[in-house]
C-alpha cells in the first residue's frame, strides 16, 4: 500500500481502485500523476482524461502552475506535472515534479494530508524512446506504482520505428498502452487503462527503488536503458537516412530561409491579432452593447424589458446596459481574439514548430537575459498584449515567465495604433509615418531596457548555460483535439479575466454617473461628462500632466478610459467634445477624415502647452505607449503573477510613463 489509510474498494464498472481515507475517516480520492518529457503529448492526454473537469493552480508554496483535474471513470485526481528530462532538478518546475513524486512536505502528495501517489503514468515518446526510458527509470527509483502510455507512435512508425507495446510491457513488467490522445475515441481506452493500473499497482522490473537519490547512478540507469532497448530488438538508426523532420529542418532552421519563414508566421499572427479579427470582435461586442434600432442585441432586449417595467432612463437601466452589458461586451469582444490566437498557438505546438521558433530567436533574446522561447509571445504583443500574455503561459521557466509578463505591456499593441494615427495626422500630417515608426522603435527599446533592468532581480543566471531544446518531430495537428484544447484555454480566460474586466467597467460607469454639480441626479442621461465624478477626477489629474504638455481634462479623461481599453481613448475624446458621428469623421478607425475634431484637439493642447502644442502631442503619445495596459491585460497579469506584483508593475509603469513624457516635453521645450 502507498498509504497506511488505504484499502481496496470497487470502482465504477467493477474495477478495483485504491481509495484513501485520511485520519478521521474523511475520503480522499486517489491521485494519479502524469510525468514525461516536454512535448510528448502529456497535456493532451490530461485534457483527454479530465475534459472540462480541470483547473490551473500553483503548486503548493511555488509560483509554478500545474493543471489538476478529475477522471470521472476512476474517481481520481489527475495532476499534469511540468515536463522534465530528469529528476535531477535544475529549475523550479522540475523541483515540483521531484517533490510531488517524493511526497515532500507541503507538496500535492504530502502524506500528512492523507494523500499519496497512487499511480504514476509515464508518458513515453515513441520517436525518442531512449530519452523517455531514462526518465521512466528515474521515476521507478522513487518506488511508486506506475504504468506507461506511448504517444507519437504514428510518427515513429512513419520513420520505421514502431514500438511493440506488448514486448515493451513484458520487458518493463508494467502495463503499456500506445495511444493517440488527439483521437477522442481514445478517451474510454485511456480511462480503463488507468483504472487497471490503480487496481494492479505495478512496479517497474529491473530497477531497485532508491527514493532518496532518484537521479544518481547515471551509468547504471543508462545501462538499464541500453539493455531494455536490446531486449526490444530496436535496430540502430541509420545515421545516413534522414527523417522527414530532418529534411524539413534543413529549410526551417537554415538562417537564410528559416528566419524569413519565421518572420512571415509572426506577421500572420500580428495581422490576425491586430487587424483581421477586429470585425468579429466588434460583432461579439455589438451582440451585448448595440442599441441601434432593429439590432439583435442583449442591450436592446434589456431596454425593451426595462421599458415594459417602467425603468427606462433610470439608474437601473444605466447600471445594466451602460455598466454590466458594456463590461460583458468587452469580455465577449476578446473571446474570438483569444480563440483564434490560442488556436494558432496550438497548431504551432502540435506541428512541432514552436521549439524551432525558440531555437531561431535564442541568440537575440539571450542578450537581454531571456532565451529564445520568449520571442514569439513578445512579437505577438505587437498585435495584442492579451494573447501575448496567454502565450507566455506556455514558457517552462518561471523566472522568464515573470519577466516576460512584466515587459509585454511595452510592446505597442494594435489598439494604440489608431491613437498614434489620429494625433500624428492632426499635428504632423506630412510626417505621420515617421512618427508612428518612431513610436514602434521606442516600444522595442522599452522592451529591451525593461528586460535588462529586471535581469539582476529575476534572470541574472538564467542564460549562462546554452538553451537545451529537444526538437519534437513534425506532425499534423488533429483539428478536433486542437479545437477542444483551444476552447479550454479560451474558457479559462473568460472565467479568470472576465470577472475583473466587468468589475472595473462598473467602477468607471459609477464614476461617470455621479454628478458633481447641482441640477442632475445619479446616472442622469443628460449629465455632461465634465460635471461627473469621472470628469472631476480627470480635472484633478490636469496639474499632474501639466509638466508633460497635455494637462487638459479632455486628454486626461481619455487616458483614464484607456486604462479599461485603449480602443476607448479616441471615442472618449470624441464624446468629451460632444461631437456626433458626422462631426467626428472616421477618427475611431484611424482614418484620414477627422471632421471638426482636429481643431478642437489642437485647442486643447494649445491650452496646455501653448506654442509647444506639437511637443505636448508627442509627449501624449509617449505616455499612451508606456503607461498601464488595458484592463484585460492587467487582469491576465494578475492571473499569472499575482495581484501584489501586478500592482507594483502598474505603479512603476505609470511613473516611468510620466517621467518619459515630462522629460521629453521639458527637454524639447528648451530647443523651441
Amino acid at each position: 500500500m502507498s498509504c497506511p489509510h488505504c484499502g481496496p474498494s470497487s470502482a465504477t464498472g467493477g474495477t478495483a481502485v485504491q481509495e484513501c481515507t485520511a485520519k478521521g475517516g474523511a475520503h480522499v480520492e486517489p491521485t494519479i500523476l502524469l510525468v514525461g518529457n516536454p512535448n510528448v503529448g502529456k497535456s493532451t492526454v490530461f485534457n483527454l482524461i479530465t475534459g472540462a473537469r480541470q483547473a490551473v493552480v500553483n503548486a503548493p508554496g511555488t509560483t509554478v502552475e500545474v493543471a489538476v483535474g478529475r477522471s470521472a471513470r476512476t474517481s481520481a485526481r489527475v495532476v499534469d506535472m511540468p515536463g522534465t528530462y530528469s529528476l535531477v532538478a535544475q529549475s523550479p518546475d522540475e523541483q515540483v515534479v521531484v517533490d510531488t513524486l517524493a511526497g515532500a512536505q507541503g507538496s500535492f502528495t504530502d502524506p500528512s494530508s492523507g494523500r499519496d501517489v497512487d499511480l504514476v503514468v509515464c508518458v513515453l515518446d515513441a520517436t525518442a524512446l531512449t530519452r523517455s526510458l531514462y526518465l521512466l527509470a528515474q521515476v521507478a527509483r522513487m518506488g511508486r506504482p506506475m504504468v506507461a502510455l506511448v504517444t507519437l507512435d504514428d510518427i515513429a512508425e512513419s520513420e520505421g520505428e514502431r514500438t511493440d507495446t506488448d514486448a515493451l510491457a513484458n520487458v518493463l513488467g508494467i502495463p503499456v498502452l500506445a495511444i493517440d490522445p488527439r483521437e477522442h475515441k481514445a478517451k474510454v481506452t485511456a480511462e480503463d487503462f488507468l483504472a487497471r493500473g490503480l487496481a494492479l499497482r505495478p512496479y517497474l522490473r529491473g530497477i531497485e527503488p532508491n527514493p532518496h537519490e532518484p537521479g544518481e547512478s547515471v551509468e547504471e540507469l543508462f545501462d538499464w536503458v541500453e539493455k531494455t532497448e536490446a531486449k526490444l530488438g530496436r535496430a540502430e538508426t541509420d545515421s545516413a537516412k534522414m527523417s522527414r523532420s530532418d529534411r524539413i529542418d534543413r529549410v526551417l532552421l537554415n538562417p537564410w530561409l528559416g528566419i524569413p519563414v519565421f518572420i512571415a508566421l509572426m506577421w500572420l499572427l500580428f495581422k490576425v491579432a491586430g487587424e483581421w479579427i477586429g470585425p468579429v470582435m466588434d460583432l461579439f461586442d455589438g451582440f451585448f452593447t448595440s442599441d441601434a434600432p432593429g439590432a439583435i442585441s442583449v442591450a436592446n432586449l434589456a431596454n425593451s424589458l426595462l421599458a415594459l417595467a417602467g425603468w427606462q432612463d433610470t439608474w437601473v437601466q444605466g447600471f445594466l446596459v451602460g455598466g454590466v452589458l458594456t463590461g460583458l461586451g468587452v469580455v465577449a469582444s476578446f473571446v474570438p481574439l483569444m480563440f483564434v490566437i490560442f488556436l494558432m498557438i496550438s497548431l504551432l505546438e502540435d506541428s512541432g514548430y514552436m521549439a524551432r521558433a525558440a531555437f531561431l530567436g535564442d541568440r537575440l533574446m539571450r542578450k537581454i537575459g531571456l532565451d529564445g522561447r520568449v520571442i514569439m509571445p513578445l512579437i505577438m504583443g505587437f498585435g495584442c498584449n492579451l494573447p501575448s500574455l496567454a502565450a507566455v503561459r506556455t514558457l517552462p521557466n518561471n523566472r522568464q515567465r515573470i519577466v516576460t509578463v512584466l515587459i509585454t505591456p511595452y510592446t505597442s499593441c494594435a489598439a494604440r495604433l489608431t491613437i498614434y494615427l489620429m494625433i500624428a495626422r492632426i499635428f504632423f500630417p506630412n510626417h505621420t509615418g515617421t512618427v508612428v515608426f518612431g513610436l514602434y522603435m521606442l516600444s522595442i527599446i522599452m522592451v529591451v531596457l525593461g528586460a535588462l533592468v529586471l535581469r539582476p532581480f529575476f534572470t541574472k543566471n538564467e542564460t549562462q548555460a546554452p538553451l537545451m531544446l529537444v526538437l519534437p518531430p513534425y506532425g499534423v495537428p488533429r483539428i478536433l483535439s486542437t479545437i477542444y484544447k483551444t476552447w479550454l484555454r479560451s474558457w479559462s480566460f473568460v472565467k479568470g479575466a472576465g470577472k475583473i474586466i466587468v468589475a472595473m467597467t462598473l467602477v468607471v460607469w459609477v464614476l461617470a454617473s455621479i454628478p458633481t454639480t447641482t441640477g442632475y441626479g445619479f446616472a442622469d442621461p443628460e449629465l455632461p461628462m465634465e460635471d461627473s465624478a469621472y470628469g472631476a477626477t480627470a480635472q484633478m489629474l490636469v496639474p499632474i500632466f501639466q509638466p508633460a504638455g497635455f494637462g487638459e481634462w479632455h486628454m486626461t479623461g481619455a487616458l483614464m478610459t484607456g486604462f479599461v481599453a485603449k480602443e476607448t481613448v479616441i471615442s472618449s475624446i470624441v464624446v468629451s467634445y460632444n461631437l456626433d458621428e458626422a462631426a467626428a469623421g472616421d477618427a475611431e478607425d484611424g482614418g484620414a477624415d477627422l471632421g471638426s475634431l482636429p481643431a478642437l484637439v489642437q485647442d486643447s493642447f494649445r491650452e496646455a502647452a501653448g506654442d509647444a502644442a506639437p511637443l505636448g502631442a508627442l509627449a501624449f503619445l509617449i505616455f499612451v505607449l508606456t503607461y498601464t495596459p488595458c484592463l484585460a491585460t492587467v487582469a491576465e497579469q494578475v492571473r499569472q503573477i499575482g495581484g501584489r506584483l501586478t500592482t507594483a508593475a502598474v505603479a512603476v509603469q505609470l511613473v516611468v510613463a510620466w517621467l518619459l513624457a515630462v522629460g521629453f516635453f521639458q527637454i524639447g521645450s528648451l530647443f523651441l
